[in-house]
């Protein structure tokens, strides 16, 4: 009931911020303050007031709401979306969070009671030098009752605001109250994005009070929390300002027409747009993991490092929509006349304010060592059940763990020189039997066909622990894609003679969908396969049908009728390879290996019983198949291997002092963090809703292939002179080979629909932007 509430609560405050912000905040008020310190608009922050905005984050007993961060950042993002322009992050979450740590005195009091009622703005000076991360370099001080120093980067130090300071009084650090208009206190404004920032002068300026609100270490951990406190809110209110501006963007796309089509329907456009809500899909899963981390556990090392990763990632979606939405304008974004320019200067100083994207990359790095993969063993309660459908998670990842460390061969292992080996021939039947023997195998399959049954969250944690173990990549096809289609769409007497083959390794099994004309278009196909009696003739080719030279039959979409759309008149059918006039001829990749063949009917007879579905009826059979390859080809285990090396390779060549490699490291680092997380939300959700996978995991393959891909040639050029050497090569200490990683990493985002196929399908069913017209 808690989750309910918590959501229902969260949905109240979006809808009344955003009907409140339509109404009252339209952004054209934010023009023609370019180069302007803008002050904040005393009319509408007593409206927030009013609104109970301002004391969100305080406790009832100091007049507050009592709520907290989460709700907090629920109206950030609405912020953020409707480009709301007062320093909502400055003067209410981060004063109102060092209040809550403050004895409830007096002045405690008279500082909540201003900041609820509007009447003050209150503000946080806590920062004494550029690039500064950390409150506790502190060189401002109090000496009866009299403070000097110097204060930069201020939000909100404007006539009538209270300054909440950081100082140093007797050695000890203090948090004091100062009024700005005190005499002795010298403000500077200057522009910031749409607003406003301050550097603040104190020379014997007077503290409010005659007392400090806080001292000691109760201080510096004050200022801790409303530091990561604030970062959080900021970089809800940086998603917000993606989702915004992107939003706009589609819209503006989507209706302006050029060459007699709206601009929406060009592929270059749609894809510029995806990739902008592939960045903001991510920015939203580090938000909501760094808060979630600062809600168990505020200012662990862990809480640190997923708030440094959000505040980057927010910042770097935020900048980057920003910027193509400026050009997907054309000149009417460079206007000021038109507020999409707003977005991209509101980006940019939230970007910079409260640590810059580097800074936060940087801490990330420092923070963590980024080895998610390495699971924790959780405490359980052993179950006397042998059925691993009623152990655990917990049980069941401790069980997996230990059966792998006893079983899988150490020789088959990932290592330095093949961070992501695939498994072939011997090795793989090899392995798949030794799962089989022992109740492993098929943990997606029904227990009644020879499977374990288990829940979807426990085939993630299959798959985690086997990463965790290093067991070499796996083409089962048979498993995977076909065991469960004949599960669903085939008849009883082909559930009893194939899938007991499938799990013995008596048969294996390679996917004929590509043919030369038809790739990621596989409605194009033209094999095609002709009733004659009780059997099909089969004719026709098919290409880049991975490893069919290993195994023994091969299930292929073939063209059986025509019909007004491409999709109908395909079948599902099932051949064996060695049925007279099947051809195959391996075709090498530019990794040096036969991983692909071409397939090559000739007048193949095959019985009709080994057509899967009804005839005709293959394309939705295949699309169903393909939505859940795409979850599995989504994880990170080949991305995090391939990282694991580049941290070795800066290492051995030297480089760890070396700023400009470091932080691109950092940047691959948080990239795949932030890619994990998503990935995970995708997968609870497919567990928790039990339902099939929508378009959106169309994002997981594209943004992972290319991801991969960055890391594998970050390996080869930060190598230097050993990124031209094709095969093993030693490094120091390193024995790897650069060259095969780098082309195995090529063909990632081509197979299971090219990315840019991808990215055509998520522009029309996830962005609903418009279709070209027919020609």
């Amino acid at each position: 009931m808690g989750v309910i509430a918590d959501q229902s609560l969260s949905a109240m405050l979006r809808q009344s911020a955003d009907d409140f912000l339509t109404g009252s905040h339209s952004p054209s008020r934010l023009r023609g303050w370019i180069g302007r310190a803008r002050p904040v608009e005393s009319s509408l922050w007593h409206d927030i007031a009013a609104l109970g905005w301002t004391g969100l984050l305080l406790p009832e007993a100091l007049g507050g709401s009592g709520l907290g961060l989460r709700e907090a950042t629920v109206l950030c993002e609405v912020m953020g979306e409707r480009l709301f322009a007062e320093p909502f992050v400055g003067c209410c979450v981060m004063p109102s969070l060092l209040l809550t740590q403050a004895d409830n005195g007096p002045a405690t009091e008279q500082l909540a009671a201003w900041q609820v009622s509007g009447e003050r703005l209150l503000a946080l000076a806590w920062q004494e030098q550029a690039g500064q991360m950390d409150p506790d370099l502190i060189e401002c001080r109090v000496d009866q009752g009299r403070l000097s120093g110097r204060k930069v980067f201020v939000l909100g130090a404007e006539q009538q605001s209270v300054l909440l300071v950081s100082a140093l009084e007797h050695g000890q650090p203090v948090i004091v109250a100062v009024a700005a208009n005190a005499p002795g206190v010298r403000v500077e404004a200057f522009a910031a994005g749409i607003g406003a920032q301050y550097h603040v002068d104190f020379d014997q300026a007077p503290v409010l009070f005659e007392q400090a609100l806080l001292r000691g270490q109760p201080a510096l951990d004050a200022l801790q929390l409303s530091l990561a406190g604030g970062r959080i809110a900021l970089s809800a209110e940086l998603a917000g300002q993606a989702a915004g501006c992107l939003q706009q963007t589609l819209d503006f796309v989507s209706q302006r027409v050029q060459f007699e089509r709206p601009l929406g329907t060009f592929q270059s456009i749609q894809h510029r747009c995806v990739d902008l809500s592939i960045e903001q899909t991510l920015a939203k899963a580090s938000l909501q993991h760094a808060l979630t981390c600062h809600e168990q556990a505020p200012l662990t090392q862990a809480s640190q490092a997923a708030i440094s990763a959000a505040k980057a990632r927010c910042a770097q979606a935020a900048i980057l929509t920003g910027k193509q939405a400026v050009q997907l304008h054309g000149a009417m974004g460079f206007a000021e006349e038109v507020d999409i320019g707003l977005y991209l200067r509101a980006a940019m100083f939230g970007s910079a304010w409260l640590g810059s994207v580097w800074d936060h990359r940087r801490q990330f790095a420092k923070l963590t060592g980024e080895n998610p993969i390495e699971a924790a063993l959780e405490p359980f309660e052993a179950s006397s059940s042998s059925d691993p459908r009623e152990w655990s998670d917990e049980e069941f990842r401790a069980r997996l763990r230990v059966w792998l460390t006893e079983f899988y061969p150490e020789h088959l292992r990932q290592n330095d020189r093949r961070p992501f080996l695939r498994l072939r021939g011997d090795d793989l039947t090899g392995w798949l039997r030794l799962l089989n023997d022992h109740g492993w195998r098929a943990p997606a399959w029904p227990r009644e066909y020879g499977g374990m049954g288990i829940s979807f969250r426990k085939q993630l944690i299959y798959q985690q622990e086997m990463e965790r173990a290093g067991v070499g990549r796996i083409i089962d096809n048979g498993e995977t894609q076909l065991g469960p289609t004949i599960i669903k769409g085939g008849t009883e007497e082909q559930r009893a003679r194939i899938l007991p083959r499938i799990l013995a390794c008596d048969d294996m099994w390679c996917q004929g969908y590509s043919e030369p004309g038809a790739g990621s278009d596989l409605a194009s196909l033209r094999t095609r396969a002709d009733l004659d009696g009780d059997e099909f003739v089969v004719n026709g080719q098919k290409i880049w049908t991975t490893h069919a030279a290993e195994c023994s039959h091969i299930y292929a979409l073939v063209r059986t009728g025509k019909f007004e759309k491409k999709q109908q008149g395909i079948s599902f059918l099932l051949i064996d390879l060695s049925a007279p006039g099947v051809s195959v001829r391996p075709i090498a990749n530019i990794a040096g290996e036969d991983e692909f063949c071409e397939v090559f009917f000739d007048n193949v007879r095959v019985p009709a019983s080994n057509l899967l579905g009804e005839l005709h009826q293959g394309w939705s059979l295949a699309k169903a198949l393909l939505g859940h390859e795409r979850i599995w080809l989504g994880s990170a285990a080949m991305a995090g291997s391939a990282l694991e090396l580049a941290g070795r390779l800066v290492t051995e060549m030297g480089l760890a002092n070396d700023r400009g490699v470091l932080d691109r490291l950092a940047c691959l680092q948080a990239d795949l963090h932030d890619y994990r997380l998503f990935y995970a939300q995708i997968c609870d959700r497919i567990a928790e809703a039990d339902e099939q996978p929508g378009p959106e995991v169309s994002m997981l393959k594209v943004y992972i292939s290319e991801l991969l891909q960055r890391i594998t040639e970050f390996c080869a050029e930060i190598a230097g002179d050993f990124g031209g050497i094709v095969g093993d090569v030693q490094i120091g200490s390193l024995l790897t080979d650069l060259h095969w990683p780098l082309m195995m990493a090529r063909p990632v985002s081509i197979y299971a629909g090219a990315n840019e196929v991808q990215r055509d399908i998520l522009a029309k069913a996830v962005l609903k932007l418009p279709s070209a017209p027919r020609t």
